[in-house]
């Protein structure tokens, strides 16, 4: 909303030229009162149609084509913020797992557990590990069959298994 209002010449020290300075912003030559309507405006509708853009340029004393510019500035200025917000949380989120690797990796390198920070007594080699781990996914794989075959059974005869996953 550039160029809201010619520039104002003010000789002496009025309440009237006081009111103007206090609620005039230099930076874009807008008013408070402006600003306030035109973001009240942008928070509820961001993309105005051309009717809502004429009425605002002509309650705020602008160019429908300056109420465009304003909102298109706006919404970019809006997604912006919004990124660099985004940026930092991700900034943060990213330190906090970079943190919580390293302390994964340490207590691996120390085999400590991770919940008391005890050290971790190693009951089993590593072959006998392998032989649970495998003998464990047989298991699996042994369980998983058999519930399919009942399931498919009890679908035969036009019943279900209501505990079973699908």
């Amino acid at each position: 909303m550039d160029g809201l209002h010619e520039a104002t010449t003010v000789v002496g020290n009025t309440d009237d030229a006081n009111v103007v300075a206090a609620d005039h912003n230099n930076n874009d030559g807008e008013t408070h009162s402006e600003k306030k309507m035109a973001k009240s405006v942008f928070r509820d509708c961001p993309y105005p149609d051309e009717k809502l853009r004429k009425d605002l340029s002509e309650r705020l004393g602008m160019s429908a084509q300056q109420v465009k510019f304003w909102f298109q500035n706006k919404r970019t200025f809006s997604k912006g913020k919004m990124q660099r917000w985004e940026t930092q949380n991700h900034w943060v989120e990213n330190e906090r797992l970079k943190t919580e690797h390293q302390a994964i990796m340490l207590a691996m390198q120390n085999k400590t557990c991770l919940k008391c920070r005890g050290v971790m007594v190693q009951t089993q080699d590593t072959s006998e590990r392998q032989r649970l781990y495998t003998e464990n996914m047989r298991l699996k794989e042994e369980l998983l069959h058999a519930t399919t075959y009942l399931k498919e059974g009890l679908r035969r005869n036009g019943m279900s298994l209501s505990w079973a996953r699908n």
